[in-house]
């Protein structure tokens, strides 16, 4: 068995991400993936990934909305009340035109993780 850096949680050995915190635990090219930034609900967090992959840019969108931390579900948090957050990591090398993406397409429905 493997655990997850971040958060400790036991894994299988065939994970590729932690089912608990979202943290990527293996990528096969070897690039270095970041949060990008955050997107309110699910819609436009879908939206954003097909975006991103029209371009030919990799996304990955997980849930934050606290339901076992499970990638892409849109579910509303069940320990508070407001919409699920979702959070999009891209490789580190097309940040910034992952940026200029999202920005044109989806304007204020996103807000870039800071620096």
């Amino acid at each position: 068995m493997t655990y997850c850096p971040e958060c400790k949680t036991e894994l299988e050995d065939d994970q590729s991400f932690c089912p608990i915190c979202g943290h990527l635990l293996s990528d096969p090219d070897g690039s270095e993936w970041i949060v990008l930034g955050e997107i309110e609900d699910g819609i436009s967090a879908d939206f954003a990934r097909e975006t991103l992959t029209a371009y030919e840019i990799p996304a990955v969108i997980f849930s934050r909305s606290g339901f076992f931390g499970t990638a892409g579900l849109p579910l509303n948090p069940f320990y508070k009340p407001g919409s699920a957050m979702f959070e999009i990591r891209v490789p580190k090398e097309c940040l910034e035109e992952a940026t200029d993406i999202l920005t044109m397409t989806l304007g204020d429905k996103w807000r870039r993780k800071d620096k």
